[in-house]
């Protein structure tokens, strides 16, 4: 028997007043590691076209769902898309997906932006589902949420080298000092196979990896349908925000 996915009236308030929303159990620990192994094995496989690896420094994979089916299904998951047609109150399309492996002493962290700071859309019309494939705290490395800051349209928020720039990939964004003083940053750690919901105008960042177990976690790009109609809305430099039907929906992964 399928379960229904519908969030009820509370969680649509809760991620209405605070710009994010935590599910947990969406996804079975059998499903997880399936997900994560697709993404460990396609790191340290060789790029027909350049003979290297695709990403042996464990950067991050994108888009990977255009070639590999099992990913493109978990994206049309039946409980995401149910979920999301209800925060949106209208139909979601697909975007764009993001693999970061965040492993174990890594570095990689990043200062407080918004996601929406990168495509521009209008308001309201882009949301990303982010998907831990382990258990995560603020140890090896968590997100922080400012709840209530996805109020704010876009801020002017400074460029730094990230360390996705020194790859020659998105400049990364710091708010640190044009966010109003009244949001306060809450950790939010995650357990394996949930998801959290955040508005694309939501302040957040994550933290370092400082421990001995890896961060995996896919993030998901999803817009309103018509998204990338609208005149300011920037499709990306590279892996490139398309929009895609999430139907039919995908009930077994």
């Amino acid at each position: 028997m399928r379960e229904n996915f519908l969030l009820t009236r509370e969680q649509v308030l809760f991620y209405r007043n605070n710009g994010y929303l935590i599910v947990p159990d969406v996804l079975t620990g059998e499903q997880c590691d399936r997900m994560n192994d697709i993404f460990e094995r396609r790191a340290i496989a060789v790029n027909p076209e350049t003979g290297k690896q695709y990403d042996p420094d464990y950067q991050g994979i994108m888009n990977l769902d255009r070639e590999d089916h099992h990913i493109r299904h978990l994206l049309c998951y039946y409980k995401i898309v149910l979920m999301l047609d209800t925060l949106h109150d209208a139909e979601v399309v697909g975007l764009q997906s993001m693999f970061l492996f965040k492993k174990a002493g890594s570095t990689q962290a990043w200062n407080p932006h918004q996601d929406n700071c990168y495509p521009r859309a209008p308001y309201g019309m882009y949301i990303t589902g982010n998907i831990p494939f382990a258990d995560q705290n603020k140890e090896n490395g968590c997100m922080f949420i400012y709840p209530g800051s996805h109020q704010e349209n876009l801020l002017p928020a400074e460029f730094f080298k990230s360390f996705r720039e020194e790859k020659g990939k998105n400049p990364g964004h710091d708010l640190s000092k044009c966010l109003p003083p009244d949001y306060i940053p809450t950790d939010v750690p995650m357990k394996k196979g949930s998801i959290l919901f955040l508005h694309g105008n939501g302040a957040h960042g994550s933290y370092p990896n400082n421990s001995k177990r890896d961060r995996p976690m896919l993030l998901i790009p999803y817009g309103t349908k018509g998204i990338t109609q609208h005149p300011n809305f920037i499709p990306g430099r590279t892996g490139k925000r398309e929009e895609f039907s999430l139907r039919p929906l995908r009930y077994e992964l």
